[in-house]
């Protein structure tokens, strides 16, 4: 446990003592409240306040654009920086287990990213203390499940972050498999049969606008969620595994 608690705290520690990670937080903060204020101007949100938690928190349009890349930048600095530097062999032949190695960079990664969305978050605390009337369950359903779509998409960036030691390939293939997961399903909604099911069994959108931002706690897609992070996670720890005993 003190080995996991260690890196995990490092891992946490590292996060703010990056400004390559404050400015992605700041820029995310940048353009989450450029699109709050556009929106709070439409007549639409301003007569149902009760529209905005989808928008922010489900399908939004920066929501789809942003949030699969974000991660993997996030995540590039925990295995891809460490081959880069050449200090994952070090740590690989340190007296911790892979299998703890790969949590505590998640959880650390996991515990940062809700920074990005208390920002979005803190928006609606703002807008309440001017006199609005906020449906919480809505707002804060939507901020768990934005939160669960994060913890997928850190996932997929820590694998891809363990296959190469270039930054732009970790970051990009991230990015990349994060928008596969969003776009596939939807593609293939209307297919008949088994695929089609499979298809709305895995659309994330989904899972946002109709359950998370619509104030209900889905435990399919909750499950979805993190078994399939899960399973990422579990695929790092085999690459690890394989270079521990490549080294």
């Amino acid at each position: 446990m003190r080995p996991f608690l260690a890196q995990f705290k490092r891992e946490l520690r590292g996060f703010f003592l990056s400004p390559y990670v404050f400015v992605l937080l700041g820029f995310w903060y940048l353009l989450n409240g450029f699109f709050f204020a556009y929106l709070l101007r439409s007549p639409a949100i301003q007569n149902d306040l009760t529209l905005l938690p989808p928008y922010l928190f489900g399908n939004g349009l920066l929501v789809w654009l942003l949030l699969p890349a974000f991660p993997p930048l996030l995540a590039l600095r925990l295995l891809a920086e460490e081959q880069r530097l050449g200090t994952l062999e070090t740590l690989l032949t340190a007296p911790v287990r892979d299998a703890a190695v790969v949590l505590a960079k998640y959880l650390a990664a996991c515990v940062f990213f809700l920074l990005f969305w208390a920002g979005v978050l803190a928006l609606f605390v703002l807008l309440a203390a001017h006199g609005a009337i906020l449906d919480w369950g809505r707002v804060l359903c939507g901020f768990a499940g934005a939160a669960l779509v994060s913890f997928l998409f850190l996932a997929t960036g820590l694998w891809a972050s363990s296959w190469s030691g270039n930054l732009v390939l970790a970051a990009g293939g991230g990015a990349a498999l994060n928008y596969l997961l969003l776009f596939v399903p939807a593609l293939l909604l209307e297919a008949p049969g088994t695929l089609g099911a499979l298809a709305r069994g895995a659309h994330l959108p989904d899972f946002l606008d109709r359950a998370f931002a619509a104030g209900l706690l889905d435990s399919y897609a909750i499950a979805f969620h993190l078994v399939l992070a899960g399973l990422f996670l579990f695929l790092t720890w085999l690459r690890l595994a394989a270079r521990r005993m490549l080294a």
